[in-house]
Parts: structure tokens; C-alpha cells; sequence
């Protein structure tokens, strides 16, 4: 992506932070140049010095057939509000906007056996931890009907374009109208700018 250097975000463990927050992925892919994507559950999970993702496709969902020596593409998408030119100190300005992002890169391969039941068992765990047993038999269905993956991370980039290259006056002026908004999206943007704010 287009990640000019005062909107990089480069610290390992925040960016790790962020995709355990919103781990509700977008997987993209692109067999003969032409893209593809499924918006899917993902666990990120750090092994040794290895960074893994690892998730699930419905089988009937090909994009698990792309998989190969090419690198996968999976992005973890957080907050994200318009910036209205009306609220900067100075002028003149015109609408943008600003959100944060961390893209993921590395070669997908299927995994099967017992690492495919490990799998969905970790996506529960992970997202519905109370929910009740299964019956034996319908888990198996259930799994038969999915396909298990891994992505072995090779390089992640950290995006947050939070109004670094305005004023100071201009970055409270956002902030301040973004965590006054009606909206939980806004609401969480302006909470970030204001954290980076405060170091």
C-alpha cells in the first residue's frame, strides 16, 4: 500500500495489538492477476520468531485452490471517519480521510488432519469461548465442510493515518470533533488520535 513515512506504523507488538483487536480479516488473493477476496475470522498467533495466521474457507469457497508459491494478501481494517476541512485551525483544506490498517503477507498452504480440527477449535475458543459442546457427529459435518489454512507471515506493514502531517492545533481540532460524534467508528478514531497524541 501507499504508506508515506510519517504515517508508518513499525512497532511489532502494537501492530500484533491491533490485529488481536480486530481480527475480522479481509483474505485477498489474485490467481491470474484478477483479485479475490473473503472477509473471514483470524487467529494471529506467534510462534518462536514466526508469525502465523490461521483461519478457515467454507470448501465450495475456491479461494483456498489459489494457494501456492504466491503471496497471500490479508488486511486487518480498524477505525476509520472523514475529516471534515471545516474542523482544522488552518486553510485551506479539503476532506480526507483517516483510519489504520495493518496488511499481512505470506504463502497460504492448506493444513488437514488434526490441525484442521486444532483450527476451528482455536476460532471458538477465540471468539465464543461460553458456547456449548457440539455433538461429536455434527463436528465432524461441520468440519468436513471447511477448509483449513496457515499463512506464515514474511512481512507486515502498519498504517496510521491519523492527521500527523497537520498542526498540532489542527490534529486537537480533529480529535476532539471525532470523539464528540454520534458515532462509535468516529468515536474510536478520535480515541486513537488523542492516544498518540499523549505519547
Amino acid at each position: 500500500m501507499y504508506l508515506p513515512a510519517h504515517f508508518r506504523a513499525e512497532d511489532h507488538d502494537q501492530l500484533l495489538a491491533f490485529m488481536h483487536e480486530h481480527a475480522f480479516a479481509t483474505l485477498v488473493t489474485a490467481p491470474g492477476g484478477v483479485p479475490f477476496a473473503t472477509h473471514l475470522p483470524v487467529l494471529v498467533q506467534q510462534e518462536g520468531g514466526t508469525l502465523y495466521l490461521r483461519s478457515h474457507l467454507a470448501r465450495a469457497n475456491k479461494q483456498w485452490q489459489h494457494f501456492g508459491p504466491q503471496d497471500v494478501l490479508v488486511i486487518f481494517q480498524g477505525p476509520h471517519a472523514l475529516i471534515d476541512p471545516a474542523w482544522y485551525a488552518s486553510a485551506p483544506n479539503v476532506p480526507t480521510w483517516n483510519y489504520s490498517v495493518v496488511h499481512a503477507y505470506g504463502q497460504a498452504r492448506v493444513v488437514e488432519g488434526e490441525q484442521t480440527r486444532a483450527i476451528a477449535s482455536g476460532l471458538v475458543e477465540r471468539f465464543t469461548p461460553g458456547m456449548a459442546a457440539i455433538p461429536a457427529d455434527f463436528e465432524r459435518r461441520m468440519l468436513a465442510g471447511v477448509v483449513t489454512f496457515e499463512i506464515a507471515v514474511t512481512r507486515l506493514e502498519g498504517k496510521d493515518k491519523l492527521s500527523q502531517n497537520k498542526s498540532s492545533q489542527d490534529r486537537h481540532n480533529v480529535a476532539q470533533a471525532l470523539l464528540d460524534s454520534e458515532r462509535a467508528e468516529e468515536r474510536a478514531t478520535g480515541e486513537r488520535m488523542a492516544a498518540r497524541e499523549q505519547g
